[in-house]
């Protein structure tokens, strides 16, 4: 099964169907012993431990956001629930956790999807994404409902939007990894990863305060693709630095930028660039 069905399944077996779910809580209703200790160079690790329930799963107690700690509980759950046959310990480092970079290692990558869902499941998420303009402030909302952290309610209502919209996490000015929605055409720019003088998120790197809405900016700062010609512009909502030195990036789409066939194939992982080449300019703030 996929990491999301694995969790679906879970919360199925459980009786789950609203918000929030506790991973912790889990534990305690699955005999699966939870602690939080001083760990330095882990966010997290699970050890299966007959002598203590069914295992153990322990988060650093230097992780100061719970939603973080929710997120790392139910990572460690993935794994028991998907890879316990095949090993008996994990040990997760804060660089596997949360993560979605190219280099993440892909049992790491399927626990996050599993926590994701998990935490977030599409049957209950869906229709509240919907309910929902694109914007910092919807997602803020969410993440107070689902006591996730922000990153992570930022991931999945990329997910489960219809709008054409893509996050984008960037650190000491480069761009560290990106997620697009389904609707999401353009190509993100990821040659160099450096950030483009011409964004809001640059800006905040040099120290400045950004505006607290949507901006528009020239589009190639971004991307690249059918429709992106020199005066095409797109929207860009980024927020100050947060704790772990990242910069988090709403691109929106609003009214699409032309060129693009539904049939056009795009690649999520931005190995592929399109070559260059009309946009509807979107002059919406939020």
């Amino acid at each position: 099964m996929t990491p999301q069905a694995e969790a679906t399944s879970l919360l199925e077996e459980l009786g789950i169907n609203q918000l929030p779910i506790i991973p912790t809580e889990i534990c305690q209703r699955l005999d699966i012993h939870y602690c939080e200790d001083h760990l330095k160079d882990l966010d997290g690790f699970l050890v299966l431990n007959q002598k203590v329930g069914k295992g153990i799963i322990c988060v650093s107690s230097l992780i100061a956001e719970q939603g973080r700690k929710n997120f790392t509980v139910a990572h460690e759950l993935g794994h028991w629930c998907m890879d316990s046959f095949e090993q008996n310990a994990f040990y997760c480092s804060r660089d596997d956790i949360e993560s979605f970079k190219p280099t993440t290692k892909p049992i790491e990558l399927r626990a996050n999807e599993f926590a994701a869902e998990f935490l977030m499941p599409q049957f209950i998420y869906k229709p509240l994404v919907d309910a929902r303009s694109l914007g910092w402030g919807q997602i803020k909302e969410l993440t107070a409902l689902s006591q996730t952290t922000l990153t992570a309610t930022a991931i999945r209502f990329m997910d489960l939007t219809d709008e054409a919209c893509c996050l984008i996490v960037s650190q000491a000015g480069r761009i560290a990894w990106f997620r697009k929605s389904r609707d999401f055409r353009p190509y993100v720019q990821m040659d160099n990863r450096l950030l483009s003088p011409g964004t809001v998120a640059y800006a905040i790197f040099q120290g400045n305060i950004p505006p607290v809405c949507f901006e528009d900016v020239k589009a190639d700062n971004w991307v690249s693709g059918r429709g992106v010609k020199p005066y095409t512009e797109i929207l860009e909502w980024s927020l100050p630095l947060n704790s772990h030195g990242h910069v988090l990036t709403l691109l929106y789409d609003e009214e699409g930028i032309a060129g693009w066939d539904e049939d056009d194939d795009v690649d999520e992982e931005g190995e592929v660039e399109w070559e260059p080449p009309t946009f509807h300019k979107g002059k919406r703030k939020k």
